[in-house]
């Protein structure tokens, strides 16, 4: 796999406050940590999404149910 560089920007203090999050965390490198706070920032992404679709997909089926409920009342 082909690495690319991102080259990022801080103030003094900024670095500072990144090393030492990193270090507090238990990582070796910053660049490790930016990584990390990358991407799982971007599976927080995913797995809200799934969330609100799953909730999405369960109201549908509740509302799809209580018809089915509501006709079935009307007949007995």
């Amino acid at each position: 796999m082909m690495k690319r560089t991102l080259i990022v920007r801080l103030t003094k203090n900024q670095h500072e406050r990144v090393k030492n999050n990193a270090e507090s965390k238990g990582y070796k490198t910053i660049s490790s940590y930016i990584r990390s706070l990358a991407l799982e920032h971007d599976l927080g992404f995913v797995k809200k999404f799934d969330e609100i679709y799953t909730k999405l997909i369960d109201r549908s089926s509740d509302k799809a149910e209580s018809k089915d409920e509501i006709k079935l009342t009307r007949f007995l």
